[in-house]
């Protein structure tokens, strides 16, 4: 999300001529990753709403967040008086309570960047019981219900779109691609890639347990994951005692990830759940890289055409994600072909193509405003 808006951002500020703000809320200092351009204003309210995440009991959770969205309200409406946006696009965060109610003048669109179901999918994740998931599902309508009441909702996919069908106020706008480029990878190399948050929705435990099968058939064969998050002690550990080390690699997050996929000839993407429009996944393909993903919820199946521009598995079936890998290493034909379908896919996610649809949207919106 944060790269996506940075690229977003520059792009109007730059290319568009608009006058850009991003507002934060959980900076508290720190210097921004990815770098902006000095025509796109920044204001850092450091609420610190997620500081002491973990440490809380839950009574002071429920006080310790009461207050902090009292707090980012006020800093909120208060900016947006003083900068009088045209329109205020909200990622949907603990302000989806409130920016409705901000009387500023400006036109509200909300932006999902995850599947509006995720509470029902994470509380699923956490626990089998009847209570977490009622309140799950009641928070999901509840979202719903708050979104219907904002001037434009946009989603990343058509998958997505279909669970706001009764709802008129929904347009689909994919995230545009973070970078353009004329390089397509050889796919020479006997090494696959994988990149995402070391998390548990991402699934690389899954991965790291199918390219045990794969490299035994295949042993020259090597996976490397980018990634950092939770998990990573626990992945780490899960490739010694399976034997794949030397096989597998992990490495740290690296901001010039465009140089690092044309180093390799496959793509995987064993991602559970929680998948809006996975931009690693479009990346690679902008490279030329076929890839093998399940079909999670929701994004994949927005990007991939089965057996096309790359393999689309059903979510959790192991086996067929190690016979899709397979084929695509037995074969540099395939590669070659499926990876060119990828790389073509791609082009629809330009930049140039997605921020015009977002002006459209803001002329739309705006037409006849003062």
């Amino acid at each position: 999300m944060e790269r996506v808006t940075t690229l977003k951002a520059i792009y109007l500020a730059e290319n568009r001529g608009y006058d850009v703000s991003i507002v934060t809320t959980e900076q508290m200092g720190r210097p921004l990753f990815y770098s902006l351009s000095e025509r796109v204003h920044t204001y850092h309210l450091d609420i610190g709403i997620h500081e002491r995440f973990g440490k809380e009991s839950y009574v002071e959770k429920i006080v310790s967040r009461y207050l902090k969205i009292r707090e980012y309200r006020r800093k909120l409406e208060s900016l947006l008086y003083e900068i009088r946006p045209d329109v205020t696009v909200s990622t949907l965060g603990l302000d989806v309570g409130f920016i409705n109610r901000l009387k500023d003048g400006s036109i509200k669109i909300g932006e999902l960047h995850f599947p509006s179901n995720f509470r029902s999918l994470m509380a699923r994740k956490l626990s089998k019981s009847f209570v977490p998931n009622l309140v799950a599902k009641i928070r999901t309508l509840e979202l719903k219900h708050k979104c219907w009441k904002l001037s434009r909702l946009v989603v990343l996919t058509q998958e997505e779109k279909a669970f706001w069908q009764y709802n008129g106020n929904v347009t689909v706008i994919p995230n545009p691609i973070t970078f353009r480029t004329e390089i397509t990878a050889t796919l020479a190399a006997k090494k696959a890639l994988a990149v995402g948050r070391l998390a548990y929705e991402k699934g690389f435990d899954t991965l790291i347990q199918a390219w045990r099968q794969v490299v035994e058939k295949h042993p020259e064969w090597e996976l490397h994951i980018f990634g950092d998050g939770d998990q990573k002690e626990a992945l780490t550990g899960q490739i010694a005692e399976s034997g794949l080390t030397g096989k597998v690699f992990i490495h740290r997050p690296v901001q010039d990830i465009q140089n690092i996929y044309p180093q390799f000839s496959i793509f995987l993407f064993p991602s559970r759940y929680l998948e809006a429009l996975p931009m690693v996944l479009l990346e690679a393909m902008s490279f030329g890289l076929p890839a093998v993903a399940f079909d999670a919820p929701c994004g994949p199946k927005d990007l991939i055409c089965d057996g096309g521009n790359g393999y689309l598995v059903p979510t959790g079936d192991i086996q067929l994600f190690i016979e899709r890998t397979c084929l695509l290493i037995e074969s540099c034909e395939l590669r070659r072909t499926m990876g060119q379908a990828a790389k073509a896919t791609s082009e629809d996610f330009h930049i140039e193509k997605i921020m015009a649809q977002w002006v459209q949207l803001f002329q739309e919106l705006t037409y006849g405003k003062p």
